[in-house]
């Protein structure tokens, strides 16, 4: 790798505190920090974990999952960017944009009790979702992936808009915690 130093080694699938303890990782991390090793110890979170992590107050930065769909985590993100670690965001737009499957159905339920198209004019579904997004003032960074050049453009464009307008902001937060969470559509 030709380098001295990692810049960031991240945790991943929100172990608990008792098995980041019991196994000794995030000590053996903490002293490869100590040694220069490592710059930054991040954690890949979710809940209920997160909250564990959080705690701790010995992680730099933290991958959470969000979406203006999928807020469950939106509390846990504000408290760790309060703490001073940085916040990258997984999932802004493939868990906020409705796709195929069992996971869609239950994200479009979500949509459509929040009368989300009656508030969104010309913004296409996309736009929106990424633009909710990044319009959340405790994150410093969003993961959006694609392979497609053309989504790419697309989403560039779209980002080049900026944070949406506090008033609809506030609105779609409105409107989506009136909607609640999301139903299990399973059938059990």
């Amino acid at each position: 790798m030709k380098t001295d130093y990692l810049d960031v080694v991240q945790f991943h699938a929100s172990p608990s505190r008792q098995t980041l303890e019991e196994h000794g990782a995030l000590d053996a991390l903490l002293e490869l920090r100590e040694a220069g090793k490592v710059r930054f110890i991040g954690m890949s979170g979710t809940l209920p974990h997160l909250i564990d992590h959080i705690a701790v107050g010995v992680f730099d930065v933290f991958q959470i999952p969000y979406s203006a769909v999928e807020r469950e985590h939106e509390a846990a993100i504000a408290t760790a960017a309060q703490k001073g670690a940085g916040i990258v965001i997984r999932g802004g737009a493939a868990k906020g944009a409705p796709t195929e499957g069992k996971q869609a159905g239950l994200q479009w339920e979500r949509w459509r009790r929040a009368h989300l198209d009656d508030l969104l004019g010309d913004m296409t579904p996309m736009e929106f979702i990424l633009r909710f997004t990044f319009t959340n003032p405790d994150l410093d960074t969003t993961i959006v992936g694609t392979i497609n050049p053309a989504h790419l453009q697309t989403n560039l464009d779209i980002l080049q808009k900026g944070p949406l307008p506090p008033d609809f902001y506030e609105e779609a937060k409105s409107r989506l915690a009136a909607a609640g969470s999301t139903p299990d559509l399973s059938g059990r």
